[in-house]
C-alpha cells in the first residue's frame, strides 16, 4: 500500500501550495486526483515522486519509507509521467527503453531489451518498434510514454493529465489500458485528471483538492455534487448512466 500522511508544500515565495494532505492507495487500485487549476494536483504528484521536496510528511510503500530513498531507488519504486514531455527523435523501442534506466548500470542488457519487447507486445505496439516517435500521432505518442513508465516495473504509477489534448477514442483507450495494467500488475496508480466523469468511471478512489487542501478523499462513488459544485464554483449535478456516475454542468 502507498500511504501518504500529512504532506505539505510551501513555495519559496512563502505561498502554501499543499496543506496537510493524506491518502492511501492499495495495490491494484486507481486514485483520481481532481480539482481546479492551481489546486495543487501536479505539486502533489511531484512531491510523491521526490521531484518537489515536501515537508511535514510521512510516505511509505509496503511499510518502507519513500522519503529516505535516494533518487535512483525511488525511481525503481515510482514511475512518473509529467504533463508535458517533448519527444526526442528516436525509435519507439529506444524511447521506451529509457524507462529501464533505473535498472541499468551503464548500457542496457538483454533483460532490459526483453522487457521493452514484452511491454510493447502487451500494449499492441510491437509493430511500431522501429517507427520514429516524431511520426506518431498524439495518442500513439502518449501510449509510448505510458509504455516507458510501465517498463520501469514499479509498484507505483503516477500519470499527470495523461489524456490532455487527445480525442475521445484515444482518451478511452489510454485510460482502459492504465486500468487494465494497474489490475494485472497490482500497481498503486495515481491519475491527475480534469474530466470528472472519467475520475468516477475509472478510479476506485478520488482525492478532491481545493486551494491546496484536501476537500474529499474516499470512494469515487461517494463524491457529492455539492462538494464538486463548491470546489469548482459552478452548479454540478451527478447522473448515473449504465451504472456509472457522470458529472453534468
Amino acid at each position: 500500500m502507498l500511504d501518504v500522511q500529512h504532506l505539505s508544500f510551501t513555495a519559496r515565495s512563502g505561498r502554501v501550495i499543499l496543506d496537510d494532505i493524506s491518502l492511501q492507495v492499495q495495490p491494484g487500485e486507481v486514485l483520481a486526483i481532481i480539482g481546479p487549476n492551481g489546486a495543487g494536483k501536479s505539486t502533489l504528484a511531484k512531491s510523491i515522486t521526490g521531484l518537489e521536496q515536501a515537508h511535514s510528511q510521512t510516505m511509505t510503500l509496503a511499510g518502507r519509507s519513500l522519503t529516505t530513498m535516494n533518487r535512483v531507488t525511488r525511481a525503481r519504486h515510482i514511475a512518473y509521467l509529467p504533463q508535458i514531455t517533448s519527444p526526442v527523435p528516436s525509435s519507439v523501442f529506444d524511447a521506451v527503453l529509457l524507462g529501464r534506466r533505473p535498472h541499468m548500470h551503464w548500457l542496457p542488457g538483454a533483460k532490459d531489451r526483453f522487457k521493452v519487447v514484452e511491454i510493447l507486445d502487451e500494449l499492441g505496439m510491437k509493430s511500431m518498434a522501429q517507427v520514429c516517435v516524431t511520426r506518431l500521432s498524439g495518442g500513439e505518442m502518449q501510449k509510448v510514454l505510458i509504455a516507458r513508465a510501465l517498463v520501469q516495473e514499479t509498484p507505483v504509477l503516477i500519470l499527470d493529465e495523461p489524456i490532455n489534448h487527445l480525442d475521445i477514442r484515444n482518451q478511452i483507450e489510454i485510460l482502459d489500458c492504465v486500468v487494465r495494467m494497474t489490475t494485472k500488475r497490482k500497481m498503486c496508480t495515481l491519475l491527475v485528471l480534469h474530466h470528472l466523469s472519467y475520475a468516477m468511471r475509472y478510479a476506485q478512489k478520488t482525492l478532491l483538492l481545493h486551494q491546496g487542501r484536501q476537500f474529499f478523499f474516499g470512494p469515487s462513488q461517494d463524491v457529492s455534487a455539492e462538494s464538486l459544485s463548491q470546489v469548482y464554483a459552478i452548479p454540478i449535478t451527478l447522473h448515473t448512466i449504465h451504472g456509472v456516475p457522470h458529472a453534468l454542468f
